[in-house]
């Protein structure tokens, strides 16, 4: 069944935001069966419309943590062999799948010109929830629950061409007396459920940096992470959901007037 979603009333939006790319993503528990020699059969899920593959190192396993010196933890849970990361794309390039033998990640990014347009959140979900189905339908014959999912990560990374401007016209938390040639900057927030209780992390990163044609960028990623209410894929797409509200409220509230008047704000 498709699960379809529309943009929430009140959420902040604008009609040429510096978006770069959308990264969304479930971690799961590895399937127990299910090896490397199965990967052509998964591939095969999703050939049709990604053809294209690239190998990438795979990604450690993490998770958020709360109450400890250490902001996330990155445990290895791997006892056996260890798994290729391997990229899905379509032809363009455009969109991409990430799959590992305890991740699933979609991405959507900018590419060539840049010109290629954002599908929209809601339908990258949609889409996120088909690709997660074929891939749990694929799994239950290797075992039960085939994807247990615990953990849950949504990205949106900007790019902000400043060119000869200041940071702060840009940003509303920084502050130079003399603007500095780069900087890294970057926090963390943890959010809260309606109880009080920790559910996930919000992180802030900004960086400087150079694209084509010598322009100054700041490359603004915004993240959160944590584990859903429950295992399956529908508390999944929730957390997601609601990661996505967060970013997009916190996007507004760093990013300055002037920018928002820049990227056409309308809400």
């Amino acid at each position: 069944m498709a699960y379809t979603t529309s943009r929430p009333d009140g959420l902040p939006d604008f009609r040429d935001p510096p978006l770069n790319e959308v990264v969304l993503g479930v971690q799961f528990s590895p399937v127990k069966g299910y090896q490397q020699i199965y990967a052509g059969e998964v591939r095969n899920l999703f050939k049709s419309e990604y053809p294209q593959v690239q190998e990438q190192p795979p990604l450690p396993p993490e998770f958020e943590a709360f109450g400890l010196s250490s902001p996330s933890a990155k445990i290895n849970l791997v006892t056996g062999a260890t798994h290729d990361r391997f990229w899905f794309l379509t032809p363009l390039g455009d969109e991409l799948i990430q799959f590992q033998q305890d991740r699933l990640l979609h991405n959507w990014r900018k590419v060539g010109d840049e010109t290629n347009p954002y599908p929209r959140f809601e339908a990258m979900l949609d889409r996120f929830r088909s690709e997660l189905e074929r891939l749990q339908a694929y799994m239950g014959g290797f075992s039960a629950p085939a994807l247990a999912i615990n953990q849950c990560e949504i990205s949106y990374i900007n790019h902000i061409d400043v060119d000869s401007s200041r940071s702060d016209d840009w940003l509303r938390y920084v502050s130079f007396a003399t603007e500095p040639d780069d900087f890294s900057l970057n926090f963390r927030e943890v959010i809260r459920d309606s109880e009080g209780r920790p559910c996930a992390r919000f992180s802030c990163e900004a960086v400087t940096g150079m694209k084509s044609g010598s322009r100054r960028t700041i490359v603004l990623t915004l993240t959160v992470r944590g584990a859903p209410k429950g295992p399956e894929i529908d508390s999944a797409l929730d957390f997601i959901t609601s990661g996505r509200k967060v970013i997009v409220s916190r996007f507004a509230d760093v990013t300055t007037d002037v920018a928002h008047k820049k990227w056409g704000r309308v809400k």
